[in-house]
């Protein structure tokens, strides 16, 4: 009997070593991190007849929000910072400058009107959260605007709204491929004046937005 008992365990072992579970480990997420930042390029703003020059208390505010990127029907959504408080939205000012040594422009310490030349166009980061690897085919994020405030040559200060009728979610097809442990991102460009026309007192913001690279670092 002992030697049945003895034979049977050994037999059952082997079975349960030779056995797996069928549930293969999950992947890790990469992340995907979405930058967005004024095109150099389109620096012009004429407002009636005037051409606007920089100053340091110029702005440009607008709110990003309702990060997605979608594989087909299906989808994950992004927040602005991998952290567990799930950030959704951000308010940006499209025309903050940096000095080139990468200093901000001090709306209070630094000279009042800047020279274009030795600034540029700040970028941010509007979203960078964890996403299950694979290749996604539309990144998609709501865009709507604030106010446009400039100083030089004069005070002008409007509010921005978008056309009527028109949505503030905006897509972006794109093939878009994440991998394990790796960071994708995906650098938006608008060009900031381009996208504003004037109509009464206010400035329709029609968002000339496009990505400029994708890119895995």
């Amino acid at each position: 009997m002992k030697k049945i008992f003895t034979l049977l365990s050994i037999t059952l072992g082997a079975l349960f070593l030779s056995c797996t579970t069928g549930v293969e480990e999950s992947p890790e997420p990469g992340i995907l991190r979405v930058t967005l930042k004024a095109n150099e390029a389109d620096s012009i703003l004429v407002i009636l007849g005037d051409t606007a020059r920089c100053s340091r208390v110029d702005r440009y505010n607008v709110i990003v929000s309702r990060g997605r990127v979608y594989r087909g029907e299906n989808y994950a959504d992004l927040y602005l910072t991998p952290s567990i408080d799930r950030i959704a939205a951000d308010t940006v000012n499209l025309i903050q400058r940096q000095w080139l040594d990468g200093r901000w422009v001090n709306s209070i310490t630094d000279p009042f009107e800047i020279p274009r030349w030795q600034t540029r166009y700040v970028g941010y980061t509007v979203f960078e959260w964890y996403t299950p690897p694979g290749t996604y085919d539309k990144l998609q994020f709501a865009l709507t605007g604030i106010e446009v405030f400039v100083a030089i040559p004069r005070q002008f200060n409007n509010p921005l709204q978008l056309p009527e009728g028109v949505s503030s979610v905006m897509d972006f097809p794109a093939s878009i491929t994440v991998e394990e442990g790796k960071v994708t991102e995906v650098q938006m460009e608008i060009d900031a004046f381009k996208s504003i026309r004037r109509y009464r007192d206010t400035y329709i913001f029609d968002r000339v937005v496009r990505i400029k690279k994708i890119e895995m670092k």
